[in-house]
């Protein structure tokens, strides 16, 4: 049972593979570099590399901060900090 179950399965799978119709694909696929598509595609690369970025430094720099304060904590015992 369980064999018919998997040879059904993987005859599914194969037909499915085999049905299917070739991909049509767009100006940024064909590689036209001078279709205003890759233009955008290539500025919204850009930009969400920079958000990317951005936010990494920020999580570098809070830990940073976090570290030179507790090497540093005669520098702020008057906010409250502790031994």
């Amino acid at each position: 049972m369980k064999r018919t179950l998997a040879s059904a399965v993987l005859l599914a799978v194969i037909v499915a593979m085999l049905a299917g119709s070739d991909a049509e694909a767009c100006s940024v696929c064909f590689g036209n570099p001078d279709s205003p598509m890759t233009k955008s595609m290539v500025a919204g690369i850009w930009v969400l590399l920079g958000c990317i970025v951005s936010l990494l430094i920020g999580f570098a720099g809070t830990f940073g901060y976090w570290i030179y304060r507790s090497y540093h904590p005669e520098l702020y015992r008057d906010e409250g900090a502790t031994n």
